[in-house]
């Protein structure tokens, strides 16, 4: 079993997978505590094969959900203009709300698009476990640290299963991504009951932002919805289904 941290190095992967070369880093499920599996979304696999990419909890589960921006301070400022919403008052007094757009000078950035890695509900041996994906010991050193880093911010720990010495029955994979909401209208009076819980951890300027957002969309009534979970929470599909239409928003700020 491999503990710690995180790993930086391929040294104890390959000691430990005994020469296999088929393999997949499991956790027992029954030693996740269910706060921690609720916490990483876990907790919605109810039967094997199910599969979601979990919660952001830390950096590495963070990294794999949304990706992560490097700043380039060997490259020269540039000028990014930021939404806000605001309250002020005119010459006479008279109150007025609305986005007003902000320059600002800020670093080049190199964005690292999300690994997206999922984690599975897999049965061995009667028992449950939590497992990434098969790959090959050959793969990229880079993409198995990963999961491994991501096993390790996750449980602390996992085991290497040698999936050619003890094979595991193919289960297709039920994709737990999304919740899709019953079909019907969306007005921003009913979607804003939906939207709000997400909006706790915002600043008002960042609430005011994403309201402005998801009120204009709303005001044509989409008549499909859905929320994402687990690595996707935050994110919302609005559907227009007679259009064939469908906008991907985030509670997240604008690139």
């Amino acid at each position: 079993m491999i503990t710690g941290q995180s790993l930086r190095s391929m040294g104890r992967i390959i000691i430990e997978a005994r020469g296999a070369n088929e393999l997949m880093f499991i956790a027992r499920r029954e030693r996740i505590a269910p706060e921690r599996q609720a916490a990483l979304g876990l907790d919605l696999l109810v039967q094997e094969g199910d599969a979601i990419q979990p919660s952001g909890v830390g950096r590495v589960t963070e990294y794999n959900a949304r990706g992560r921006e490097i700043k380039l301070k060997d490259l020269p400022l540039v000028t990014k203009h930021i939404p806000m919403y605001r309250s002020w008052l005119d010459w006479h007094g008279y109150p007025h709300s609305g986005i007003q757009v902000h320059a600002r000078n800020v670093y080049q950035v190199d964005f690292q698009p999300p690994p997206g890695e999922d984690l599975a509900l897999r049965v061995i041996d009667g028992e449950a476990y939590i497992a990434t994906r098969l790959f090959q010991i050959t793969d990229n050193p880079l993409v198995i640290l990963h999961l491994a880093n991501l096993m390790l911010e996750c449980f602390g720990g996992f085991e290497i299963f040698d999936n050619q010495r003890q094979q595991i029955a193919h289960v297709p994979v039920r994709q737990l991504h999304w919740e899709l909401l019953p079909q019907g209208r969306y007005p921003w009076n009913v979607t804003s009951g939906i939207v709000e819980p997400y909006l706790q951890h915002l600043n008002a300027s960042e609430k005011g932002v994403v309201e402005y957002r998801m009120r204009e969309i709303t005001s044509y009534e989409p008549d499909f919805v859905a929320t994402g979970r687990g690595g996707y929470q935050g994110y919302f599909v609005y559907g227009f289904t007679d259009r064939n239409l469908y906008l991907l928003e985030s509670i997240g700020p604008a690139p």
